[in-house]
C-alpha cells in the first residue's frame, strides 16, 4: 500500500507548518487546553497561531493575530489547520485593518495611503 499523498506543495512553507501542526495540535492541544484557564488557553492557542500569520504577514503578525484570537475556537482551530482558512481569516482582519487602524491613529491622509498600501501589499 502506497503512502498518502501530500495535497499541500513541498515548497509551500505555510502548508507543510500547518500539516505538521495539524498532526499534532488536534489531540495535544486540545488536551492541555482542558486542563487550563481561559486566559491561560488564549496565550496558548496564540502561540501556536502566531507563528502561522508571521510565515504569512510579518509586519502585521501580532495584530493579526490578537485579532484572530477574537474568533471562536473552532474557527481558530480551523485556522490552524487549514492554510486557506489561515489565509481567508487574514484577508478579513487586513480588510478591517485597512478600515479602523487609520481612524484609531490618527492618522493623515498621507500616512493613511502609505498604511492602505502596505495592507493591500499584504493580502494574500
Amino acid at each position: 500500500m502506497s503512502p498518502p499523498v501530500s495535497v499541500y506543495s513541498i515548497n509551500d512553507t505555510l502548508a507543510r507548518a500547518a500539516a505538521l501542526h495539524k498532526r499534532f495540535l488536534s489531540a495535544a492541544l486540545a488536551e492541555a487546553l482542558e486542563k487550563k484557564t481561559p486566559s491561560e488557553q488564549r496565550i496558548m492557542i496564540g502561540e501556536s497561531l502566531y507563528p502561522l500569520v508571521e510565515l504569512l504577514v510579518p509586519l502585521f503578525a501580532p495584530k493579526i493575530t490578537g485579532m484572530l484570537l477574537e474568533l471562536p475556537q473552532a474557527e481558530i482551530f480551523r485556522c490552524l489547520e487549514s492554510p486557506e482558512a489561515l489565509k481567508e481569516k487574514i484577508n478579513e482582519a487586513i480588510v478591517v485593518l485597512m478600515d479602523c487602524y487609520p481612524k484609531e491613529m490618527n492618522l493623515d491622509e498621507q500616512e493613511t495611503k502609505k498604511f492602505r498600501a502596505a495592507m493591500l501589499s499584504s493580502k494574500l
